[in-house]
């Protein structure tokens, strides 16, 4: 019954989520969906990476280009993308599901996480988020009964989302042999370079772009505005970035605690909180993690508030980028409160070996 139970938020959580961002609504809330509308793939029907440019990996940029195919118009689109998004969502949650119920993880705190939070309700049907997600926990719930499919869905999660590289090495450090080690490694790895050398063979000029587009891109609700305020530092500000991100993922590689959720969880959050671009969609990667954690974080709620607030002040703000923004100021405080999670759950993990060998 719980399981109906989850499934009876869940989808009500997206409607709301689908009707506040349609393009039908006058004071609709903004969503990135709408935006690809006005894109040659979409508006035009140029296929991406060969006839027109996408910042996203393949399988977002297809998935766009299907959506305006079977769509037909903006209205049609939106609601094709979001069906789209729907049936990720759904296997999002049957994948998150099946994790807590192996871990007795208490299945309302998914409801919690996955249908009632705010990060969830507004940017849903919003990117690529949510399908992202859905691919990646399906490919870690089948990492120790069936690797080579699991695999072949972690590479189709970096195809869509490249961000899971981060937790790649998590994974490899608990499958067992150097030899599997490796052929995970192919595998996933394998068919992420794989369809991108293709589409770079076909189009060498439009290709590259697709991921050069974001390294060129500047400070986005990172909380070192504060010391990189003037955007000619944004270089300088980058290599703090990347050097503070190295560091902070070492730590978490090198750390004997946790499982493969806990350490997922570290990882992206410390890729969060380092990275030059943290855009507020990207707790949605976080969210499955939290709700395996079997408790409420304290400061999530305040969490939400932060994330949740940024997209809702971003347009009423002059320059939402600039330090001294609302947008920015709940950008530090959401910094200043994953950070504070984060620590937490690496002390309760620290708390819970003391515990066991006591």
């Amino acid at each position: 019954m719980k399981r109906e139970l989850i499934y009876s938020a869940a989808y009500p959580s997206f409607l709301l989520s689908y009707l506040i961002h349609h393009p039908g609504l006058r004071n609709r809330i903004y969503s990135d969906i709408v935006t690809f509308w006005f894109r040659p793939i979409a508006g035009r029907l140029k296929l991406p990476y060969i006839e027109a440019m996408f910042e996203y990996p393949p399988i977002s940029g297809f998935l766009t280009y299907l959506a305006a195919l079977i769509g037909g118009d903006i209205h049609g689109f939106y609601t094709a993308f979001s069906i789209i998004i729907l049936i990720f969502y759904t296997i999002l949650i049957e994948s998150t599901y099946r994790i807590a119920a192996e871990k007795r993880v208490n299945e309302f705190l998914l409801i919690i996480f996955l249908a009632l939070s705010p990060s969830m309700i507004l940017y849903s049907v919003y990117n690529f988020d949510v399908i992202f997600s859905a691919i990646l926990m399906s490919s870690l719930l089948l990492l120790k009964r069936r690797r080579s499919l699991s695999a072949i869905l972690f590479g189709l999660a970096m195809l869509t989302k490249w961000a899971n590289l981060i937790i790649l090495p998590v994974a490899l450090m608990l499958i067992e042999g150097w030899k599997n080690r490796i052929k995970y490694s192919m595998i996933s790895l394998g068919s992420f370079i794989s369809v991108n050398l293709i589409l770079y063979l076909i189009n060498p000029e439009l290709m590259p772009e697709t991921y050069l587009h974001h390294l060129e891109w500047g400070l986005e609700n990172a909380w070192f505005i504060v010391f990189f305020p003037n955007n000619a530092s944004w270089d300088t500000a980058k290599i703090f970035s990347f050097m503070l991100m190295g560091y902070g993922l070492l730590k978490v590689y090198l750390c004997k605690l946790g499982d493969l959720y806990e350490k997922s969880f570290m990882a992206y959050s410390v890729f969060l909180l380092t990275t030059y671009k943290f855009t507020p969609q990207m707790v949605v990667w976080i969210l499955p993690f939290l709700a395996l954690m079997n408790r409420i974080p304290w400061g999530y709620f305040m969490l939400e508030f932060a994330n949740a607030g940024i997209i809702l002040t971003w347009f009423d703000s002059p320059d939402p980028t600039r330090l001294g923004s609302l947008p920015q100021y709940l950008a530090i405080l959401r910094a200043i409160i994953l950070f504070y999670i984060l620590v937490d759950v690496y002390l309760g993990l620290k708390r819970r070996r003391a515990h066991a060998s006591a």
